[in-house]
């Protein structure tokens, strides 16, 4: 015998796909272990199934949620079947939005951070209602998600709702994010960068727009691919309040879910390999620097297309003098013999993003 806790929902909702990956990703997050009934969670220990409750109910589940904590027999089938009837038939006291927990649950967790006990309200004895909506509501992180493709905005949302944070308004498009942002004034807003119309840098442009407008705004840019240079453009004014991720951080729900709460309260976050490239530009910076002025202008005529001895002829310089600097400035650029490259473009490539 096991002292295991189980959760249970009322009924089975047929989930849309983002809603249904969301709530399992909670479920394994929060260490629940699915059963033989398809709507029964089991724990280890009380204090995550609640946990769990809560963010389900929080995502949107729209059904009675309960919670108990019994004696298992995991190799007894007809124990366990008798234990899932009893916490489904206490699911199915509760109304859509509930969740009830029994005398021993609230024994055990006098307390829960996420809101308050009350009592009665189901036709069954010991049993208790964690009223979660009350206490934090009027404290929820209010968030705007602009996000053009449907299924990921749908998952976005159903994320943050789960974790308690209130999404005020979503957009699809970069005047409607516009318009959002102006009608609600969020604590954050989280956008792609790509958005209809042009599916250009929209969503930066709008985030700096809106950033003018309203200076208490903190603003999380999601991007398909690394883009340093709009990160960099996103920092230019102020870095206080200001988050640029790629998108494959969201599957990672912790780490997304930080760096949403970090940027909300004034913090930074920029993406590793995000970060990775903002320094290597600054190393090209520190290395073209160390240029000497001659050598500044051949890399320049080499950026025009220029030949060495077109570039000679241009600056009255012999053919061997200008291979020389061609020589000192791809050493100073620290760039070698590639096989899969030409150095000369290499350079030239450096030159033009610093320009």
């Amino acid at each position: 015998m096991a002292t295991t806790a189980l959760l249970a929902w009322s009924d089975l909702d047929p989930a849309p796909e983002s809603l249904g990956a969301v709530r399992a990703g909670l479920v394994e997050r929060h260490g629940g272990r699915p059963t033989s009934h398809p709507a029964v969670i089991l724990f280890a220990g009380a204090s995550s199934a609640m946990q769990l409750a809560v963010s389900l109910q929080r995502l949107g589940l729209g059904t009675s949620i309960a919670v108990g904590v019994f004696e298992i027999d995991e190799t007894d089938h007809a124990d366990q079947h008798a234990k899932f009837a009893w916490i489904m038939q206490l699911a199915r006291q509760g109304q859509a939005g509930d969740i009830l927990a029994t005398d021993i649950v609230h024994m055990l967790l006098p307390t829960v951070s996420a809101g308050e006990w009350t009592s009665g309200g189901t036709e069954l004895d010991g049993v208790h209602r964690l009223d979660w909506r009350g206490r934090a509501a009027a404290e929820r992180l209010r968030v705007v998600v602009a996000e053009d493709v449907a299924l990921i905005r749908a998952g976005i949302v159903s994320l943050l709702r789960a974790e308690g944070i209130s999404v005020v308004a979503e957009a699809a498009d970069y005047e409607t994010m516009l318009s959002a942002v102006r009608a609600t004034r969020p604590a954050l807003l989280i956008a792609d960068i790509r958005m209809p119309p042009g599916h250009g840098d929209e969503g930066l442009r709008a985030a700096r727009i809106l950033r003018t407008e309203q200076r208490d705004l903190a603003v999380l840019i999601l991007s398909q691919h690394v883009q340093a240079s709009a990160a960099a453009d996103l920092l230019d004014d102020q870095s206080a309040g200001i988050g640029y991720l790629l998108k494959e951080r969201v599957t990672k729900i912790d780490e997304f879910l930080e760096a949403a709460r970090t940027v909300a309260s004034g913090g930074t976050v920029i993406d590793p390999m995000i970060t990775s490239e903002l320094l290597a530009r600054h190393r090209t910076a520190g290395q073209l620097s160390t240029l000497a002025d001659r050598e500044r202008t051949v890399l320049e005529l080499m950026a025009q297309g220029l030949s060495n001895v077109a570039i000679a002829d241009r600056l009255v310089l012999s053919a061997r003098t200008v291979e020389s600097h061609v020589r000192s400035i791809l050493t100073k650029l620290d760039i070698w013999d590639d096989p899969a490259g030409n150095r000369r473009v290499q350079a030239v490539i450096q030159w033009l993003d610093q320009r």
